[in-house]
């Protein structure tokens, strides 16, 4: 009896681990691979080249270096580095308690000079109209009346001049009221030079914009010549590049090439501002500067690449891949590599040149028939 119960104890068992065993394979066959709930597209082959690739800088496409214009002490700083202004608002003010004691004497001193002017006026025109009559008030006249019989015998006697002496004393009094006249140009001469002193002592902003960089603070002692503070307009940013001549000729005024900013990998459009109408004599290169469009997220300094076409290198064809397939670790480029058993592995790349439609052309890391993720998310793994 117990043999038996045995017996068909282990009979169901056995039955019951095959049915298990049957399932479990049944649900491993019917699990999709990692790559299967991802879109696979093949690399594909794409011409690439004839294209260099010249480094530049961001930089505002309006910047000034505001420097002191006369010595004196800092008052006044009107912000730091990235706060905005107006064109004309205050940036920078020095103490002008001197210069205001200087321009209150100056402008005494004109006044002076003046009151001199308008008095020799007066002198010139007693001297043509009552020709000596200091002389003639002392004893009611009778100097004058001497003079009427004398003079005409002392000129017959050629003993005196009366005209002579009139003519005298009228070019006396004209070279007086020259001296006063000079005498007020002068003073005016010296108020306006106070005048441009104090309108040197502030900075004002040329035009809307921020400033990049502060160079003094309150109370600082600045000479003439001084930096104070960088001013730019950042609303218009431009790439500065050194382009060498031998592909120069690609580069005209007006024309639409595409940039690269830092790590940035998707292009940017850029049109040609200005070409420099001379070349560096050292590295046989010519400034040119590319308007980058409005609204574009970059920072003067921020580093940029230009890619010009070159007709003198060759084209070749490397393996292009869309950019959404591209993930960044931290700096470096990389992909989801989709290997024959359907794992996913993680395989970093080297990327060229960005095409206007988004294909990234791969100079290593991948190559031409290789399947990728298309999409691959923050989440996905190596292996998984």
């Amino acid at each position: 009896m117990n043999k038996a119960v045995t017996s068909v104890l282990i009979a169901g068992l056995v039955a019951a681990g095959l049915q298990l065993s049957t399932v479990q394979a049944e649900g491993e066959g019917a699990t999709p691979t990692p790559a299967a709930a991802h879109d696979i597209i093949v690399v594909k082959s794409q011409s690439s080249g004839g294209v260099v690739v010249l480094g530049g800088y961001v930089m505002p496409e309006k910047i000034v270096n505001l420097s002191a214009q006369m010595p004196g002490d800092v008052e006044f700083v009107g912000g730091s580095e990235g706060d905005e202004f107006k064109k004309g608002d205050r940036l920078v003010a020095l103490d002008t308690t001197a210069l205001q004691a200087k321009r209150v004497q100056a402008v005494s001193q004109l006044a002076s000079a003046d009151a001199g002017y308008r008095n020799s006026l007066v002198q010139y025109n007693r001297e043509v109209f009552t020709p000596n009559s200091q002389s003639n008030s002392m004893l009611g006249g009778m100097p004058g009346m001497f003079s009427m019989f004398s003079d005409p015998m002392r000129s017959v006697m050629g003993q005196g001049s009366p005209g002579y002496e009139r003519h005298s004393n009228l070019y006396g009094q004209g070279v007086q009221i020259e001296t006063a006249r000079n005498a007020v140009e002068q003073a005016r001469a010296g108020l306006r030079e106070l005048d441009d002193s104090l309108e040197n002592a502030v900075s004002y902003a040329p035009f809307d914009g921020v400033i990049l960089k502060k160079m003094v603070e309150q109370g600082d002692i600045v000479q003439p010549g001084m930096p104070l503070v960088t001013f730019a307009d950042i609303t218009k940013l431009q790439v500065r590049v050194e382009v060498p001549t031998g592909v120069l000729n690609t580069v005209k005024s007006g024309g639409a090439f595409q940039a690269k900013l830092d790590d940035d990998t998707a292009p940017v459009a850029v049109e040609v501002d200005r070409v420099f109408p001379m070349a560096d004599p050292g590295g046989h290169t010519t400034t040119v500067k590319f308007n980058l469009p409005a609204g574009t997220m970059a920072h003067s300094g921020q580093y940029a690449e230009v890619l010009i076409p070159d007709s003198s290198k060759e084209a070749s064809a490397y393996p292009s891949i869309p950019q959404s397939a591209i993930l960044w670790r931290g700096s470096l480029p990389a992909v989801f590599l989709v290997d024959d058993a359907g794992e996913l592995k993680l395989r970093l790349i080297r990327i060229g040149e960005t095409s206007a439609s988004g294909i990234v052309s791969v100079i290593s890391g991948i190559k031409v028939g290789d399947k990728i993720l298309a999409n691959p998310s923050a989440g996905t793994r190596s292996g998984s």
